[in-house]
């Protein structure tokens, strides 16, 4: 299935297993990445520098409206801007160069803002309201010698609620990505990433297995570099042994945001366009 077909007057053609297989995936992957690693490798960077900048403030007021705004205000845009730099690179269609990916990815911030919230709140719903209740019992079991079942039942709900929330997060999977796909408002992509995923479930849920093995197989050797060193504690903060998480995480960034616009490329172009 060609991804440029998006948006097309062609009748649309079924997705299919081998569409969305890893094999395909990944071969498509290798294919386009040469063209956009190292320009969405820099947007990685940009925002480990600053995250790595906001923790090195003091302590007080300043910071922690800094650590709030960061995340709301920079992460949403480079996100936008490497989804559509993928897309152009994927299709082939309109504005090729790094400036218009910039461009959308700021046009699209209210709208991106919006519907991650959604998606976001939709899959932790199920089980957030547990999260807080679940650690201040272990907590307490590490403190007061709490009995087992004062643990185990939170600790248990929490992770059989997981179930139906990890379901809702695969099936809105492609919500994001439809912004720059399609013209949508904050809520409309919702829908249609349920309606795009029906009977693509395991696909979706599986398609970044790799990408997460790269990511632990790179994380422990640069844990191992960094242990004892200053960075440690400012990459990961409480978890400095396994700090090298967040620069491996910012190495594989690149080819996450592609694939994920892919896979959702191969989904939208089995249907019609919709314009909301």
């Amino acid at each position: 299935m060609d991804p440029g077909r998006v948006g097309s007057t062609q009748t649309p053609a079924a997705v299919t297993d081998a569409d969305l297989s890893l094999s395909s995936l990944y071969r498509e992957l290798v294919r386009v990445a040469p063209r956009v690693y190292l320009p969405l490798l820099v947007l990685q960077w940009i925002a480990l520098a600053a995250n790595l900048a906001v923790g090195s403030l003091p302590q007080g007021p300043v910071r922690g409206a800094t650590q709030a705004l960061v995340p709301l205000v920079l992460d949403p845009v480079l996100t936008g801007t490497s989804l559509a730099y993928a897309h152009q690179a994927l299709t082939g269609t309109g504005d090729r160069h790094f400036g218009a990916a910039f461009s959308r990815g700021v046009r699209t911030w209210p709208k991106l803002i919006a519907t991650s919230i959604l998606t976001v709140g939709a899959a932790m719903l199920p089980t957030a309201w547990l999260f807080y209740f679940a650690y201040r019992r272990f907590e307490a079991a590490l403190l007061a010698g709490a009995a087992f079942w004062e643990v185990a039942v939170p600790f248990g709900a929490m992770i059989v609620l997981a179930v139906p929330g990890i379901y809702l997060g695969v099936r809105l999977f492609v919500t994001v990505p439809l912004h720059f796909v399609e013209e949508h408002g904050a809520l409309s992509p919702l829908p249609r990433s349920w309606r795009l995923t029906e009977g693509h479930w395991w696909a979706a849920a599986l398609a970044f297995m790799p990408l997460g093995l790269l990511v632990a197989l790179l994380a422990l050797p640069l844990s191992f570099a960094l242990v004892g060193t200053p960075w440690a504690e400012r990459l990961l903060p409480g978890n400095a042994a396994i700090a090298g998480i967040g620069p491996a995480l910012r190495l594989v960034g690149p080819l996450g945001w592609t694939l994920y616009m892919l896979f959702c490329l191969r989904l939208i172009a089995s249907g019609p366009a919709v314009r909301a």
